[in-house]
């Protein structure tokens, strides 16, 4: 259980410019509950995906200011990680996974672990590195990449096929590679982890909407980006993602498709101004 945060532009921003300094302060501070690492993945001037992980405290981490406020980029994709129980918090298990020049992040959960691993080889687990049922989702998707797949379409695929095997599952997705940033909001019917709130000893401090709307993914298209983000900042003005849905933005214009998973039905949006 975890927070995105995934932004996509025309040019190179910094998330700061696309959300405001109060939102990237704020987004940090959310690793006050989440606070079992923390990772990043840029687009970098040369086209390739590159990332930073580390499974220590977030808000403590100048690094991750530095991510979100001061290196600009065309695509970012940030975690913060709320360990699943039983997964070692050590770098390999620490989001964004990356498998060429694709990377994606996960808030959620898929269980029985033991079962979802049995749909994976070892070899393609060990391409993604890790031990955790994201980085298992994550091989499922590549095998249908490698197989020719588009990455939409494989991911969706994915995870249509897991909400099928494991109806509580929580699989709220960022995936991102040089072209495209998709993001995914498939939830219903998955526990909140209220336990491990009330675990954490915050009360009071527990970040906003984690009560009731803790698997929440809204986005916002504003005048040079498309941004993502999980529940925890003050989203007035941004948009809900539906229920078992997903959407493509596409980094030549910023044009965002949304498809139904289950379906091939998609919507477009105006470019960006």
């Amino acid at each position: 259980m975890c927070r995105l945060l995934g932004r996509a532009s025309l040019d190179p921003i910094t998330d700061r410019e696309a959300i405001g300094t109060e939102h990237c302060s704020e987004f940090q501070r959310l690793g006050r509950l989440h606070a079992d690492g923390w990772g990043t993945a840029w687009l970098a001037e040369d086209g390739s995906m590159a990332r930073l992980r580390d499974p220590g405290d977030p808000v403590a981490a100048a690094s991750l200011t530095d991510a979100l406020n001061g290196t600009p980029c065309r695509v970012r994709v940030t975690h913060l990680r709320l360990a699943t129980t039983g997964m070692a918090n050590v770098v390999d298990n620490t989001h964004p996974f990356r498998w060429g020049d694709i990377v994606l992040a996960h808030n959620g959960s898929v269980t029985p672990v033991g079962r979802l691993r049995e749909l994976v080889t070892a070899e393609e687990i060990a391409r993604i590195g890790g031990t955790t049922d994201s980085a298992l989702v994550f091989a499922l998707v590549v095998r249908r990449v490698e197989q020719g797949v588009p990455l939409f379409s494989a991911v969706t695929d994915v995870v249509e096929e897991l909400k099928n095997r494991f109806p509580r599952a929580a699989l709220n997705l960022l995936v991102a590679s040089g072209t495209e940033l998709i993001a995914v909001h498939a939830n219903a019917g998955a526990p909140i982890p209220r336990d491990d709130f009330a675990a954490s000893g915050l009360g009071e401090d527990l970040p906003r909407d984690h009560v009731d709307h803790y698997y929440r993914m809204s986005w916002l298209q504003g005048r040079r980006s498309v941004v993502f983000s999980s529940s925890g900042l003050a989203t007035e003005g941004w948009t809900p993602m539906a229920q078992n849905s997903a959407a493509r933005v596409d980094l030549r214009s910023l044009a965002v498709e949304f498809r139904t998973i289950g379906g091939r039905a998609g919507t477009r949006t105006g470019e960006a101004a």
